[in-house]
């Protein structure tokens, strides 16, 4: 038998989720991922190969049953349109940067009866926006890749949403995508058959350190200086988590354990920049990413990005990003229609 290692993924037996599935229906929507696609594909082709049992299979779906262009140009072929699942099958939406436009009618109905049967649905990537509009995501954690999650929380506010790479409940999947897919699928490998095989297909990938789900999403920001700082890093979730209701300063640097004084010299040697127009840029990005995701007025765009006056959004707005808020949203509108 081939050789196992236990370092990575702890002790699971199959008996420990009986409800994984052993066949996967992946739905392609306008634009996917051949990343995330790729991911999960090779991870249960590769448990296959264990002792060349067929423990997986597969089915890829797009809503129309044509191919889907995915989002680095790639044309991938699917074996059909949307169909009816068993309610055994595990049913994986992937998603791509037209995730709004993909979310359609036929699509969310489609989403729903696949839920009231019973199957057990997940989402990568931006297709968890389309999970959260369905409104199939209910009563579990959800994890969302952090450039979605304002657009996902302004859709269905009374989810779960949470900072990790993946979350695996009961009746639902998500993740934030990219190189968390393979996590994901792992984890659920380990689930289904037991973590050697799970290590074993972890081997033969070359992944050296396997995620559990646990681990928060990285801070792009702050991995953009090349170094490391825990204090930094605490402090930017605080204002990650804090966007529509600034806190102040002072309170930020309390709660990070350091002054004010310490809190502003690491900003500027780190980032060349204050904790105040930092957290100023962050709010101004997700009120932009609003912007291009969602149909919400600017008025209700800018207090959810906390602005209380929207001529003093408007104005740091423009100053941020070279346009008025109503130039941008024409601009996204214009764009969106000539990808239709």
């Amino acid at each position: 038998m081939p050789g196992v290692s236990t370092a990575r993924i702890g002790s699971c037996e199959p008996e420990a989720a009986s409800a994984v599935s052993t066949h996967f229906a992946f739905l392609l929507l306008r634009s996917s991922s051949s990343l995330d696609l790729c991911a999960a594909l090779d991870v249960l082709n590769e448990a296959n190969q264990f002792d060349q049992t067929p423990r997986y299979s597969w089915s890829l779906f797009s809503e129309d049953g044509n191919a889907v262009l995915t989002s680095n140009g790639l044309s991938m072929n699917v074996d059909g349109p949307m169909m009816p699942v068993s309610r055994r099958d595990t049913v994986i939406v992937l998603g791509g940067k037209e995730y709004v436009e993909a979310s359609t009618l036929p699509v969310l109905a489609w989403l729903r009866s696949v839920s009231r049967k019973g199957s057990r649905i997940g989402a990568v990537g931006s297709a968890v926006f389309t999970l959260a509009k369905a409104g199939v995501l209910l009563n579990e954690p959800v994890a969302a890749h952090w450039v979605y999650r304002g657009a996902i929380a302004e859709t269905c506010p009374d989810l779960d949403l949470e900072q990790n790479i993946f979350c695996i409940g009961k009746k639902s999947l998500t993740c934030a995508g990219g190189a968390a897919t393979l996590d994901m699928m792992l984890q659920l490998i380990a689930e289904n058959s037991g973590s050697s095989i799970a290590n074993w297909v972890a081997d033969r990938l070359v992944c050296g350190s396997v995620r559990t789900g646990q681990e928060e999403q990285s801070v792009a920001e702050f991995l953009h200086t090349g170094k490391r700082n825990t204090k930094l890093a605490s402090a930017i979730r605080l204002m990650q988590s804090n966007l529509e209701e600034p806190i102040p300063v002072q309170e930020i640097a309390l709660s990070v354990g350091i002054s004010v004084r310490q809190l502003e010299r690491l900003f500027k040697a780190l980032l060349s920049t204050s904790p105040k127009a930092f957290y100023r840029k962050l709010r101004l990005e997700h009120a932009r990413r609003l912007l291009h995701q969602t149909a919400l007025p600017i008025i209700e765009i800018s207090i959810a990005s906390g602005f209380s006056s929207q001529s003093h959004f408007s104005r740091l707005y423009r100053r941020h990003f070279g346009v008025s808020p109503h130039q941008d949203a024409a601009i996204s509108l214009g764009n969106r229609s000539r990808n239709l």
